[in-house]
């Protein structure tokens, strides 16, 4: 499994966790919108990190593990962050939703439902998914 580090900011701080079992998020079929819209999520919108490994010691230093719909912790004195194994593209990433604005017609007709999808998670039904992000 992914295992991560959250850092945050002095102050009010919010985000989103999202798990999801046999499929993984991808950008969504933009639909009859095309792909040359302006303002819907794209590859380039998604930061990833530079990939680096400690070697430091950190004593006391506590996991929490998720299994079974569980919550386990450990405590070990060395950084589980001491190797890098990504594959492929599957790397951690993150998104600015300061970036997007939601989209609404409102006077006649509604939208394609990909206008506010962000990110996806596909079935093997077409039109289905696991889990939509939704902006």
């Amino acid at each position: 499994g992914f295992r991560f580090d959250v850092k945050l900011p002095d102050g009010p701080s919010r985000g989103y966790v999202a798990e999801v079992f046999g499929t993984h998020f991808q950008l969504p079929d933009l639909g009859p919108i095309g792909t040359s819209a302006n303002g819907l999520a794209a590859s380039r919108d998604f930061l990833v990190p530079t990939a680096y490994f400690e070697q430091s010691c950190c004593p006391g230093y506590t996991v929490v593990q998720k299994y079974g719909g569980e919550l386990f912790t450990a405590r070990q004195d060395f950084s589980p962050f001491n190797v890098v194994a990504w594959h492929g593209n599957y790397v951690p990433y993150k998104v600015d939703l300061n970036k997007f604005c939601p989209y609404n017609t409102v006077l006649v007709d509604h939208g394609d439902p990909s206008i506010n999808t962000g990110l996806t998670a596909p079935t093997d039904k077409p039109g289905v998914a696991l889990l939509d992000f939704v902006i």
